[in-house]
């Protein structure tokens, strides 16, 4: 269960975002005018997998295309993705990131980024690159995946299910009590898919969610960027500042040393809180520019941190954009 505080910023946050729905585009681009909007997307599907239904939205090829058409309307691609390029930019020019390295993001959208003239920067979570030696799948996919597959069970089957999260303390609704189950209770996936006859290797082996090492290499080849986004993507607010500092600069070093790249980019898996002015000391030299997903507008904070505004759930950019919008103070409500 969320703490009051949190309660607390998420209805601010709610009201906010209704606020701000009113104030015409061309004005938070003229008091933003030095910060570069940013945009995050995830998946490019047909039909939602399974393992991200739950998660979050994505968009289809089709709606894809057509909110890259109505940024275009108002916005040009910021074509200098280079560190430099980057913090220079203004209001006038859009950003195009991916995070995750979901193989629909190579194999659906980036031919439809290709077609537009649309560069972008795909964030990878190095663990999860397929084919690797000890590649792995986000936990919260095997969650996603299971409640899909708990849709028709019997209600013994859901009572057993049930009954296995509860001897961990997780209670309430079975779909529910599955989502929140925490990454140090993973195991408790292994324990449900057992008992509902779902083999996860299998299935994410041939699914295959993430891209692998030489289509990321491909992406460079075409003139694509990259970064890193984690080793296994946890939250950082459950980590100790050792613990972040390892998952970012083992995750940057991979990705930068893998593919030659000239630069160093980190995005926070989820987003940046829980990190304190001692994180970016100890990993200033080694990450040229980092990105979290808490908005853009002009904000006190670290020239090296650039938010971005989600685009999974949203059909209109130009509403996101005006949603997202957090010229400082406002960027203290996330």
């Amino acid at each position: 269960m969320s703490s009051i505080s949190d309660q607390i910023q998420h209805l601010a946050s709610q009201t906010l975002r209704k606020t701000l729905q009113t104030v015409p585009l061309g004005v938070s681009r003229s008091i933003s005018s030095g910060t570069l909007p940013i945009f995050i997307f995830h998946a490019v599907e047909s039909s939602p997998k399974p393992y991200i239904r739950h998660l979050y939205d994505c968009h289809s090829p089709q709606s894809f295309e057509g909110v890259l058409d109505e940024i275009l309307k108002e916005f040009k691609p910021l074509e200098d993705l280079s560190p430099a390029g980057i913090a220079n930019a203004g209001a006038d020019r859009f950003l195009v990131t991916f995070d995750d390295g979901l193989r629909s993001s190579y194999e659906v959208a980036t031919p439809i980024l290709e077609r537009k003239g649309i560069p972008a920067i795909h964030f990878l979570i190095t663990d999860f690159l397929a084919g690797t030696a000890g590649s792995r799948v986000e936990e919260k996919f095997k969650a996603s995946l299971l409640v899909e597959r708990l849709k028709g069970q019997s209600a013994q089957e859901r009572q057993d299910v049930q009954a296995i999260l509860s001897r961990r303390g997780y209670t309430g609704g079975v779909d529910e009590a599955l989502m929140a189950v925490r990454l140090e209770d993973a195991s408790l996936y292994d324990e449900v898919a057992e008992r509902l006859g779902v083999d996860l290797a299998a299935f994410f082996e041939a699914d295959r969610p993430y891209i692998t090492h030489d289509e990321a290499a491909d992406l460079v080849r075409r003139g694509f960027m990259l970064g890193a986004h984690s080793c296994d993507h946890p939250r950082y607010w459950e980590l100790d500042l050792d613990a972040q500092v390892d998952q970012t600069l083992r995750s940057v070093r991979h990705v930068t040393q893998a593919f030659s790249l000239p630069y160093r980019y980190f995005a926070f898996p989820y987003k940046n809180r829980g990190i304190t002015p001692a994180f970016y000391e100890r990993t200033r030299d080694e990450v040229d520019l980092f990105f979290t997903t808490s908005g853009w507008g002009n904000r006190m904070n670290r020239d090296k941190v650039f938010h971005r505004v989600g685009m999974d759930h949203q059909p209109d950019a130009i509403q996101a954009l005006k949603c997202g919008w957090r010229p400082y103070p406002l960027s203290l409500i996330q």
